[in-house]
């Protein structure tokens, strides 16, 4: 029974699929999906705000998946797997200086961790009005939307192949419609949970801009020669209070928290194009089982951003960041940021009086035919609203990688972070070095996939001692780590 259901589902979800894109096959059996069409629909849901939409190798390999599966799904997907050993013998951890937001990658990511993207276009001529047809000026006539499902998996090393600490998510499945508002086509309305126009620094896997959560909105509205959003994003959690005396893990409460969002993009300035935007937050909690909530609060947090593609080489790109948030909007996320006492990690809800300053700069570039440059500047600037304590996190790194031969090469990668951290009274300074081997696709310095040997070795501060790289190293300084990875996106 269970095989006949699911050919049954199958049948009827291909049935939906011809029925909702007529213009998918012919009535002898042959393709006419217009390629025009299809590359038009597919730009105005294309995401390009992130490190992985900027890869040439990796809009080459979508392109050769779109036509395998002659456009009936698109299918996306990012992979990292491999293992690595410390020099005490156990799982290798990851160097992450305490009060830093991130860490350096290459050779630094202890656990393996993937995502899988489904997603389907829809163009809909002349399906709710017998009369519509192509304008003369080429544009579409009917309503166009996307589907889009997006699975994620993590199995961290310390539990390698465990499926109990394998943990499955399903951190996007939302569908936009657009073309349906004449004085304005390309605004696209959405519902569901998403990742929301995320900004990324890949060296250092840092989402510095990253709203993603569930709601809705309306975005691409034209400007000018620019466009605009506004969306409703909210994220709920649980966690228990951590400003009582004693917190206690088990009596929890209920967070929630609501953003306004609002945006400009796409704005020319300065050989390239710039993205602005201004975010209100609310925080509110429930009562836990003894009667206690946390205060609520409420932010504002101000963004901007200045891209340049193109920037050395053909698919380089620079970009430069400035945000300023208050109370709960300094998070610059849509959810909550954590606190890590002996008692356990707590949701931190933020004060009113709360702010944080974020300069950032990056870009990766091809120099020449055999060699690609990264570089990352991170300077950050908290304080509390209670006390006025104030915490800085400064970080500087770089990743230069030679290519002997067209997919040989050798890639390192440096990287410092510097924490001081007036609440917790300690100051210090955490470097990592990796050298890796490794094979690839090609010789750009986003090329994927990617295989990697890779030795990696830390050194942090004393005040650091006991809180970098877990119980092997908990009275160490120093530490080296070695392994295999693959990566790879599509």
């Amino acid at each position: 029974m269970r095989g006949i259901v699911t050919t049954l589902a199958g049948g009827l979800l291909l049935i939906v699929s011809f029925a909702l894109c007529p213009d998918a096959q012919g009535a002898d059996g042959t393709s006419k999906a217009n390629p025009n069409i299809t590359r038009r629909i597919d730009a105005e849901f294309r995401s390009g705000t992130e490190t992985r939409d900027q890869s040439k190798d990796n809009r080459a390999l979508a392109d050769r998946f779109e036509d395998v599966l002659a456009n009936f799904i698109d299918f996306g997907g990012y992979f990292r797997a491999g293992y690595g050993r410390s020099s005490e013998g156990g799982p290798m951890p990851g160097f992450q200086a305490p009060g830093a937001a991130t860490k350096y990658r290459l050779g630094n990511e202890a656990e393996n961790y993937g995502e899988l993207i489904f997603g389907k276009n829809f163009y809909l001529p002349g399906i709710f009005h017998l009369n519509d047809k192509f304008r003369p000026d080429g544009q579409l006539t009917g309503p166009i939307a996307r589907v889009q499902l997006r699975l994620s998996f993590l199995n961290p090393y310390h539990s390698f192949g465990s499926m109990d600490a394998t943990s499955v998510g399903l951190p996007e499945a939302w569908a936009s419609v657009g073309n349906v508002l004449p004085f304005a086509p390309s605004a696209k309305f959405w519902a569901g949970n998403r990742f929301y126009r995320r900004h990324d620094i890949h060296m250092i896997d840092f989402f510095f801009w990253n709203m993603s959560g569930g709601g809705g909105g309306v975005e691409d509205i034209p400007i000018g020669p620019a466009r605009m959003a506004l969306a409703w994003i909210g994220w709920g959690s649980t966690s228990g209070l951590s400003y009582v005396p004693v917190p206690d893990p088990q009596n929890t409460a209920g967070f929630s928290k609501s953003n306004v969002d609002f945006r400009i993009y796409k704005l020319p300035l300065l050989f390239g194009e710039a993205e602005l935007g201004v975010t209100y937050s609310h925080a509110q909690s429930g009562v836990d089982q003894n009667g206690r909530k946390a205060p609520d609060s409420q932010g504002v947090a101000v963004v901007f951003i200045h891209t340049v593609n193109k920037f050395i080489s053909d698919d380089g790109t620079n970009k430069f960041s400035f945000q300023y948030g208050t109370g709960p909007a300094k998070t610059f996320t849509s959810g909550f940021e954590t606190v890590t006492l002996p008692e356990g990690t707590f949701i931190a809800p933020d004060d009113n009086g709360a702010t944080r300053l974020r300069i950032t700069e990056s870009f990766s570039a091809n120099i020449g035919n055999h060699f690609s440059l990264g570089p990352v500047l991170v300077f950050q600037q908290t304080t509390t609203g209670t006390s006025n304590a104030k915490q800085t996190w400064f970080s500087a790194g770089v990743r230069p990688i030679y290519n002997f031969t067209h997919h040989v090469g050798i890639a390192v990668e440096a990287g410092a972070d510097f924490v001081d951290d007036q609440s917790s009274g300690t100051s210090g300074t955490l470097g990592k070095l990796t050298v890796c081997p490794q094979i690839s696709i090609g010789d750009r310095w986003a090329s994927r996939p990617v295989i990697r040997a890779f030795v990696t070795g830390a050194v942090w501060s004393d005040s650091f001692r006991g809180r970098v790289g877990g119980t092997d190293f908990s009275n160490a300084t120093e530490a080296l780590n070695a392994g295999m990875q693959m990566e790879s996106w599509w």
